[in-house]
């Protein structure tokens, strides 16, 4: 009975984290918690949390040093969720600085030269105001993979936005 039981539980449950799309965030990109995934990216812009694959030159670093774990995106790496921080118009430049956006610094932004394992980073350089369905990401923390390193977040890289449903 009781085999019949958890076995029904964990039915039930991967069913639904399969039908209403919830996702799960260990990570300290975002929040960690619970999730649901809108699928319409109608409405992407500042502030607004989503979930994307990376598929840039960026992937393979990602697969080689193990920045991302293996998942869903057709790179075969999971996809990765964080913060939009700035879009449409919004002049952006990162430096050695860090993230600017519209001339003002984003804390704790500045690229850092080495990753965790001592290997070497390079970030990206940009200058320019955003176009339509263009997009840099980031979570504001000190050490995170984003765009000051993999750039411009694409519309058509998007797979939605994230809603929380449970945070700690």
């Amino acid at each position: 009975m009781k085999i019949l039981s958890c076995s029904t539980i964990i039915f039930i449950i991967t069913l639904c984290v399969y039908l209403f799309d919830i996702q799960i965030n260990t990570t300290s990109s975002i929040p960690i918690g619970i999730y649901t995934l809108d699928r319409n990216k109608g409405i992407l812009g500042n502030n607004k949390t989503i979930l994307f694959c990376l598929s840039n030159e960026y992937v393979e670093i990602a697969k080689t040093r193990g920045y991302l774990p293996v998942g869903k995106c057709k790179n075969g790496l999971s996809p990765i969720g964080k913060t939009i921080v700035a879009s449409e118009n919004d002049f952006v430049e990162i430096t050695n600085e860090g993230i600017y956006v519209n001339g003002k610094l984003l804390p704790k932004t500045k690229p850092v030269p080495y990753d965790k394992n001592r290997q070497k980073l390079t970030y990206s350089k940009i200058k320019r105001i955003l176009n339509k369905d263009e997009f840099l990401v980031a979570s504001l923390k000190k050490d995170s993979f984003d765009s000051r390193y993999y750039g411009i977040v694409y519309r058509n890289e998007i797979l939605g936005i994230l809603k929380e449903l449970f945070v700690i």
